[in-house]
Order: C-alpha cells, then sequence, then structure tokens
C-alpha cells in the first residue's frame, strides 16, 4: 500500500499543478462584467418632441341675450346646421313691447306737436325758441322710441354667421341671465390646435427678422386621436406670458377641416416638432439617456461622463454636459454619434480597466 501511494504521488502533484494554472484563467472569464447597453439612434432623434393638443374651433362664438327673460323658444339643437340671422331662441317680450308702445305714442304725439308749432311759427304765432324746444322734445322721443325698438330685437338671439351649434347648455322655459351662453356656434372649415410650450424650449427658438420670438423656421406635425397621419399645420398665434402653474406658452397652430377624418371641438391631439432645425453647424446634438448612464468618477469630478462600449470586450468614457431631465431621460451632448452603444446602468462602478461582456436579456426575464 505505501508503495503504491509513492508510485501515484507525481501524477497527483501534476495534477495540481495543472489546476493551479486553469485557476486565473477561470478567475478572469469570471471578472467580466455584465452591462446593459442602449444604442443611440439618429442625430435628430432627441429633436423630435411631442407635446399633447386640443382641437378647437377658429370661429366660435358663445351666443347670449342683452337682456334677462324667460326663455319662450329654443329652436336648435347640438349638431343642426343654421344659417346667417336665423333665429335661434327668444325670450318673453312683454315688458319689451309695452315699452314701445309707450315710445311709439310719446313719438307721435312729439311728432303732432312739432307739426302745430312749425305752423303757428309760419304765422308768426309763436318764437323761434318755441320752436325749437318742441323739435327737441320730438328728437328725444323718437331716440327712446328707437331705444325700445332695439330692447325688442335683443328679444331674439340669432346666428351671426353659418355654422354648426356646438353646445346648447340651457332648457327652454329657463330663465337666463344677462350674457349667460345659451348656444355656441362654430363656423366649419378651419381648426385651431392647442398646445403648450415649456419654457425651456421657448428659450432655445431663435427670433425671427421681424423680432417675433417664434419664427417661420418650426415645422409643426399634428396628429389626432390614434392615428398616425401627419397633418401640416401653421402658426396662428401664441402667448407671451407663461402660465403661473406649468411655466408653459400657450401656441395655437392653424390649419384647414381635414376631409378623411371627422373632428370635432374638444377633440385631442398630437403636435410634434422638429428641433433639429434650430441647431446650427456647430451645435452638438442632444440625446436623452438614463440618469443612472452618467457617472463622475473620473479625474474631474466636475465633469460628467458616460462609457461607450469597445467591442469585444472593454469600455471608454466620452466626457459629455449635462443639461434638463426631461420625461424620456436627462438630456447630455458631447462627442457621441448614432449607433453608440453606451452602457445605460451602473457607470459609476465602471473603470477604463473594467472587463465587460454585454448583458442579453434571458427568455423569460
Amino acid at each position: 500500500m505505501p508503495a503504491t501511494f509513492i508510485r501515484s504521488l507525481p501524477i497527483v502533484m501534476a495534477l495540481l499543478v495543472l489546476m493551479g494554472c486553469e485557476q486565473p484563467q477561470a478567475q478572469q472569464e469570471v471578472s467580466a462584467r455584465p452591462v446593459k447597453l442602449m444604442t443611440l439612434e439618429a442625430a435628430n432623434g432627441a429633436s423630435l418632441r411631442q407635446f399633447p393638443a386640443r382641437v378647437e374651433a377658429s370661429t366660435r362664438s358663445n351666443l347670449s341675450f342683452r337682456m334677462a327673460g324667460e326663455l319662450l323658444e329654443l329652436n336648435v339643437s347640438p349638431g343642426q346646421r343654421v344659417s346667417e340671422g336665423e333665429i335661434i331662441a327668444r325670450i318673453d317680450d312683454r315688458n319689451a313691447q309695452s315699452e314701445l308702445d309707450s315710445a311709439r305714442s310719446r313719438l307721435e304725439l312729439a311728432q303732432a306737436m312739432l307739426e302745430r308749432m312749425r305752423y303757428t311759427l309760419e304765422r308768426g304765432a309763436v318764437s323761434q325758441s318755441q320752436f325749437d324746444e318742441s323739435q327737441s322734445e320730438w328728437r328725444a322721443a323718437r331716440a327712446t322710441f328707437e331705444q325700445a325698438q332695439e330692447q325688442v330685437s335683443h328679444t331674439q338671439l340669432r346666428a351671426p354667421y353659418d355654422g354648426v351649434i356646438a353646445q346648447v347648455p340651457v332648457d327652454n322655459r329657463q330663465i337666463v341671465q344677462v350674457q349667460e351662453t345659451v348656444a355656441v356656434i362654430q363656423q366649419p372649415g378651419q381648426l385651431d390646435v392647442v398646445f403648450h410650450l415649456p419654457e425651456q424650449i421657448v428659450q432655445r427658438l431663435p427670433r425671427s427678422e421681424s423680432g417675433r420670438p417664434l419664427g417661420d423656421d418650426l415645422a409643426y406635425e399634428v396628429r389626432f386621436g390614434n392615428s398616425d397621419k401627419p397633418y401640416l399645420a401653421q402658426l396662428a398665434s401664441y402667448t407671451t406670458q407663461a402660465s403661473a402653474q406649468s411655466l408653459a406658452y400657450e401656441i395655437t397652430l392653424t390649419l384647414p377641416q381635414p376631409y378623411d377624418i371627422t373632428l370635432l371641438d374638444g377633440m385631442s391631439a398630437n403636435v410634434r416638432l422638429d428641433l433639429s432645425t434650430l441647431q446650427t453647424q456647430g451645435d452638438s446634438p442632444l440625446w436623452h439617456l438614463p440618469a443612472d448612464a452618467v457617472s463622475y468618477a473620473g479625474n474631474d469630478p466636475d465633469q460628467a461622463q458616460v462609457w461607450r462600449f469597445v467591442a469585444p470586450k472593454s469600455v471608454e468614457a466620452v466626457p459629455v454636459d449635462v443639461g434638463r431631465l426631461a420625461a424620456n431621460g436627462l438630456e447630455v451632448s458631447g462627442a457621441l454619434e448614432a449607433g453608440d452603444r453606451i452602457v445605460a446602468a451602473g457607470a459609476h462602478r465602471l473603470t477604463a480597466e473594467t472587463t465587460v461582456t454585454p448583458w442579453e436579456k434571458e427568455q423569460g426575464l
């Protein structure tokens, strides 16, 4: 038994030596760190921004009475087409008619008195001042009569133009107040699309030759609902004061009513804005990266950097400038190009000497 052990001892020692040589190689393979990579898209990918919007009629009017009263006639309903001058509603006009009758009687009396004064003036029976006083009373009576006529006309609500009734927020036999909306009318043919532009984007917009904050360099594409078909729109107006709540400016676009889709007031829309046209030749494109892709663990603790994957198993640091944190990631700019593969997570744990391997998502995970 001892002799057999002695004879097998060289073989055991040789196996131990071989195992010791293979161990560093195995450790080297284990030391490769799996990293999640993301590929940068087209250079203007970060410049294509989308904003939620709503559809509004370009010509829209809230129709109301200039006087209060009981609503006796309501001749329209939502979706109904009306012509200019058509009676939409009528309120109780008995008081207005009574005032008109009284004004008519006073006017007729003043007219008769003026004729008698003119006849007697020609014969020298009255002075010129008496005739002038009578004429002044007739003019006052006529003005009162015309005002009473206008009051009667205000008891009828007529369509100001050819259009479509969008809303009727009142009911018949209801007491309506002054300036209370009785019907909303819209003129078809042209639509407005309203959205809000954040101040960070407005600050980057160059002024036009006329000095306007928003020039004609931007191209506006509008999509409605779940449709992917774009419609080109033009800038109609914008506010020059930001909303106190959102710090955004209201932008109104206009476009003709599309014939291949039905659009009504209040429908949702989406405005796509290409900001790449605002970049000069020397500007660096903006990229949106996860916040965990940016680190500061370099020679300069104030210099941000990202890690670019270099095949097959290494990474290199790329200095970047960090902008604002948007909904789709952190804005960065630097010596990056479309197609670069960037480490998307755990950037602070990497160094230039770190050996990495791309992490592949397994099936079912």
